[in-house]
């Protein structure tokens, strides 16, 4: 038996803003496959991407984004630049390699942060499109 509806999911990705993405990473968060100890959590690496890109901005938002560099294991770093790769999400990818490279100079990150606030909205719609891409794997993490 699944433990969200499907109509509560699809309610979420109809929303489409990013209290319906804290809600959904809430959802993955409670998978019996979440590992915290794995640098994707265990999760499929689109949902992975999705919710680390969002740890990301979240990050950036309240504190700067040298903190999630900071507080970031290498090893997830590489996961989420290989997925972002593998997923063709080209500008996104440079902006978080760049920031992984440079982190510690204050000015790479303050243009950074810049980066993230101007383009919240289009990470936003980013990681709904790949959500919806990526429907069983959703699925899976929600069940």
């Amino acid at each position: 038996m699944p433990r969200y509806s499907a109509q509560y999911l699809s309610q979420l990705l109809t929303r489409r803003d990013y209290g319906a993405l804290v809600d959904l990473q809430g959802v993955a968060l409670g998978w019996e496959g979440y590992d915290a100890r794995l640098p994707s959590f265990g999760w499929p690496q689109p949902i992975f991407v999705i919710f680390e890109i969002l740890t990301w901005l979240a990050q950036a938002d309240r504190s700067g984004v040298w903190t999630y560099y900071e507080a970031t294991p290498v090893v997830r770093l590489d996961c989420a630049l290989a997925t972002l790769e593998m997923l063709k999400a080209v500008e996104l990818q440079q902006q978080y390699a760049h920031g992984k490279m440079h982190w510690q100079d204050s000015e790479v990150s303050r243009k950074l942060d810049y980066w993230i606030r101007e383009n919240e909205q289009t990470i936003i719609e980013w990681a709904f499109a790949t959500l919806v891409d990526h429907p069983v794997e959703l699925a899976m993490v929600s069940s």
